[in-house]
């Protein structure tokens, strides 16, 4: 966050080859490493992760590179949104 000049509750938009969101940065409770980002598992998680399970069930959800940049226009998508952008519905 610091790196980015992001602020405690700011946006950042996370883009990997599989997909990109926005959510908002919060600093961890625990040292992390310098270029490691922790995001909680569920829905928004989902559109930046490999959707291949290679028949174990659960996508693989650690050392997935991505772009973390301030996202200073966009907002975090609700739930129903994000569904719908994921799934096409309008």
């Amino acid at each position: 966050m610091k790196i980015l000049s992001v602020p405690e509750g700011g946006h950042v938009k996370i883009t990997t080859a599989f997909g990109e969101t926005v959510v908002a940065a919060h600093a961890s409770r625990q040292h992390l490493p310098k270029g490691i980002a922790f995001i909680p598992y569920g829905p928004w998680v989902n559109r930046v992760t490999d959707p291949q399970t290679h028949g174990s069930g659960m996508p693989s959800l650690k050392g997935i590179e991505a772009e973390i940049t301030p996202a200073l226009d966009e907002q975090v998508l609700d739930l129903e949104s994000l569904v719908r952008r994921s799934f096409g519905r309008k």
